[in-house]
């Protein structure tokens, strides 16, 4: 798809930082509107920089260093919406769309939108339960906060404001805490910030849960939700292996849900998209974070197969096409078909074999897509984190046992090729 230039009639929309699954929000949005792209940061990396589709956008501009000039242009061109296309982006999306009039989120709340322990403390403040946590850049600190906690027996050590499972640790002792501080603090993590201090959570025991929102005037629809299985690799990182699609009948959605509401609420997310993941444990939910953005493994087309829409599709109707289809839409999603999305688990360093990959995939009957996150032929290395997956593949099928059986192949062929 090529930007049309001969339709001046077309509407703008602003997209902030269209990397990895925003580029989706930018291709749909190309079909009918005018991309103007804004970055919040003068660099990216190379794995998210490469992923921006920079052959849609209308125009691409940089944020910091030149906010009056943005500013000024982006209101001369009298933009309809402005959407933070990814996790980069919500900050300088809620901004934009503050001092532009437009539909967004409280930039007052915004560094709780991003800030782990900020996060946390919003949803206290609000009377949602929350975990236990201690940020500290002195890991002497941390560690009398978890002496001052004896019926806390596992913590676990993360960024403030990283994404992807970044340097998440999950600590049993003292030294375990010591080397994990050691390798977060000081480090620059995937949003691009130095990490000078840490968060140490009490570790939530429990099922896992994701949940996928588009809210619009402060209610909140929920397009998917998933249970999610992880390992525990070597160091006690804990990968994500699989998410299974939930059923709308599931009675574990009337526990999670509503304290998903209650936690958006809390943050101030009342229009656009929300990802949250959330454990559910023996006290009740309790969340890990949300972030007011699309998911990060969205897929258009797999949920259109399963639930009949999807979260990219619904917030460009909430921000740029007068939100009639979300609203249309039952507050909670139905299911069509099963799903389940396999993040493949590298074992070693080899070239990427994408053909034989895709070629082994085509065969499974419930294959639906597979998407890379690293190019055909790249090294791959062992898998500990969602970042270092070499891809997610997408399964879609009415029965459940083909769900099932295309996993087992799936794990086989990474063992062969991987």
């Amino acid at each position: 798809m090529t930007v049309p230039q001969d339709r001046p009639d077309r509407p703008v929309l602003v997209l902030v930082d269209a990397f990895s699954t925003g580029s989706m929000l930018a291709r749909e949005a190309a079909e009918t509107h005018h991309v103007l792209h804004v970055r919040s940061r003068a660099l990216a990396s190379d794995t998210f920089g490469a992923s921006l589709p920079s052959a849609l956008l209308a125009e691409d501009l940089t944020y910091p260093g030149h906010e009056a000039e943005v500013l000024a242009h982006v209101a001369a061109r009298r933009p309809v919406g402005v959407v933070a296309a990814s996790e980069f982006g919500v900050e300088v999306a809620d901004e934009l769309a503050h001092r532009l009039g437009l539909r967004g989120n409280d930039p007052a709340l915004s560094a709780a939108r991003r800030d782990k322990a900020l996060m946390t403390e919003a949803l206290s403040r609000a009377g949602v339960p929350t975990a236990r946590q201690c940020r500290s850049g002195d890991v002497g600190e941390l560690l009398d906060w978890w002496r001052g906690c004896p019926d806390i027996a596992r913590v676990v050590v993360k960024p403030l404001d990283s994404a992807g499972s970044d340097d998440v640790y999950t600590c049993d002792t003292e030294q375990e805490v010591v080397d994990a501080c050691r390798a977060v603090l000081g480090k620059t993590n995937i949003m691009l910030r130095v990490n000078e201090e840490v968060l140490v959570q009490e570790y939530l025991a429990g099922d896992e849960y994701i949940v996928n929102t588009v809210s619009r005037d402060g209610g909140h629809w929920f397009t998917d939700a998933w249970i999610s299985r992880k390992q525990v690799r070597e160091g006690g990182r804990r990968i994500y292996e699989a998410e299974d699609l939930l059923t709308p009948d599931d009675p574990v959605l009337d526990i999670i849900l509503p304290y998903i509401s209650r936690a958006l609420d809390a943050l101030g997310i009342t229009d656009g998209p929300a990802h949250s993941e959330l454990i559910l444990t023996a006290r009740g939910p309790l969340l890990l974070e949300t972030g007011a953005r699309i998911s990060g493994l969205a897929n258009p087309a797999a949920l259109d197969l399963c639930t009949g829409a999807n979260q990219v599709s619904l917030t460009l109707d909430c921000h740029a096409r007068g939100g009639v289809s979300l609203t249309a839409r039952p507050v909670r999603y139905p299911v069509l078909q099963r799903a389940r999305c396999v993040n493949l688990m590298a074992r070693r360093a080899v070239p990427l074999p994408m053909a034989a990959i895709k070629t082994a995939l085509e065969r499974i009957p419930a294959f639906e897509s597979v998407r890379f996150r690293i190019a055909d032929g790249a090294p791959t290395r062992p898998t500990v984190d969602l970042n270092s997956s070499p891809g997610a593949v997408f399964l879609v099928h009415p029965d459940p046992a083909e769900i099932d059986n295309a996993h087992k192949v799936i794990r086989e062929l990474e063992h062969e090729l991987l």
